[in-house]
């Protein structure tokens, strides 16, 4: 997409920077929030087991948050200078530890290790549909 683009929908690169920032700022702060209540165990007596929708969650967020980066690129946007997906991958993995790992701190919240796992895996999938879309895009304009 081209600049044309970019002011048709009204997006600059400070503003798209800012989102993302506010954004990661809200899910590390969210770590600190203690939760009274065990909301996020769900049981089905149909086969007898524990469904931890928690975690399901948690990697819904990470792939939401790995979706920002292609919707910048669609835009003709980055989040940083040089390096923007290596800097990108980096910094949400940070987040995904650094969430789980202050949690051993908050009262009534606990670290648990699939908690972590389950946000790999959201950054995983998230990479992945980012990756895929890359390469459709580069066979695109190659055909062209």
């Amino acid at each position: 997409m081209n600049s044309e683009n970019v002011k048709y929908f009204g997006v600059n690169q400070k503003i798209y920077r800012s989102i993302f920032w506010l954004g990661y700022i809200m899910v590390f702060v969210a770590a600190f929030v203690p939760f009274k209540d065990d909301f996020h165990k769900i049981t089905i007596n149909i086969v007898s087991f524990k469904f931890h929708f928690d975690q399901v969650l948690h990697s819904i967020v990470y792939f939401i948050i790995c979706l920002y980066f292609p919707a910048g690129q669609y835009l003709g946007l980055t989040l940083f200078k040089n390096n923007s997906f290596r800097k990108f991958l980096f910094v949400i993995l940070v987040l995904a530890t650094v969430t789980e790992v202050v949690q051993l701190a908050v009262p009534s919240r606990a670290y648990n290790i699939f908690d972590w796992v389950a946000n790999v895996i959201g950054i995983g999938v998230g990479i992945a549909i980012v990756s895929l879309a890359g390469m459709k895009a580069r066979r695109e304009l190659s055909r062209e």
